[in-house]
């Protein structure tokens, strides 16, 4: 596969983006399809607060909280492609803490996406680990 410069290139080396670690509302990998980028970003804003109800019914208000979300990101080949048109979705979730991993369960909405971007609009689930 060749650059745009002439440069050849593996397809395995080229980046793409999406999926619950990055861009919500959009399949692991959804982002930058068929061919990827070279380069990548992702931005996210969230707003965490304390579950609706009581916290003491059934302990969960110790771990559980409720969150809404803005996430965005591209992927290029260069920062023209990286600028134009970012992928953007909007959402909330409940995120659960224990120790240092946290899950979460969102619903989200994927609200600028491209025509080859596979979105996931609905219910996705994510895990992960908090190092702060």
């Amino acid at each position: 596969m060749e650059s745009k410069n002439g440069t050849k290139q593996w397809y395995q080396r080229r980046v793409r983006g999406g999926g619950p670690g990055s861009v919500r509302g959009f399949y692991e990998d959804g982002i930058g399809r068929p061919l990827g980028g070279t380069i990548h970003w992702g931005a996210g804003f969230s707003f965490t607060r304390n579950l609706p109800f009581s916290p003491h019914i059934w302990g969960l208000g110790k771990y559980m909280r409720v969150h809404h979300f803005a996430n965005a990101g591209n992927v290029g080949s260069c920062k023209d492609e990286l600028i134009k048109d970012p992928r953007v979705s909007v959402g909330s979730g409940l995120i659960m803490k224990i120790a240092n991993f946290r899950m979460e369960i969102n619903y989200a909405v994927p609200i600028r996406h491209q025509p080859d971007d596979v979105v996931n609009h609905g219910l996705q689930f994510g895990i992960g680990i908090n190092f702060m």
